[in-house]
């Protein structure tokens, strides 16, 4: 009688674990490869230079798993139209949180950096106003834009 209350509190356990964190892993497994696909068209050049911009808004405070994530999920988010048919692990990737968690200022100069981000790695814009300039940045690659106050 022991042994089967034992077993069966075992496999509740063991399948609440994969509820809450296996299927969480699968799902970044499946759905990373699927968004880097989207978000890095231009393979590896780019998502490093990505990287190497995230690292700079950071401050090198984190590592470029973290940072991979969180680009992934918020960017994931703007790109993939989520009301056309998405694959099970990619809405369930983009659904979860961030497993980073920047403070405002990062925040803030990442949406900077990365507000129009697929769309500037195919063409540049050079406006020149008094009170905005908007430039392809030259650090990064050119692969998104930068907004300087004038």
């Amino acid at each position: 009688m022991t042994t089967l209350i034992i077993t069966v509190l075992a496999l509740t356990f063991s399948g609440l674990w994969f509820w809450k964190k296996g299927l969480a892993l699968l799902a970044e497994k499946n759905a990373s490869k699927e968004l880097e696909k989207k978000l890095f068209p231009k393979g590896k050049e780019e998502k490093d230079a990505i990287m190497e911009s995230l690292t700079k808004i950071t401050k090198g405070k984190y590592n470029h798993d973290l940072l991979l994530d969180y680009f992934l999920k918020i960017k994931g988010l703007q790109v993939v139209n989520m009301y056309d048919p998405v694959n099970f692990w990619t809405r369930r990737f983009l659904m979860s949180p961030t497993k980073l968690k920047l403070n405002y200022f990062e925040q803030v100069k990442f949406y900077e950096s990365f507000l129009n981000y697929p769309n500037t790695s195919t063409r540049v814009m050079t406006t020149t106003t008094e009170d905005n300039t908007y430039i392809t940045s030259e650090s990064n690659g050119g692969f998104f834009k930068e907004r300087r106050l004038a």
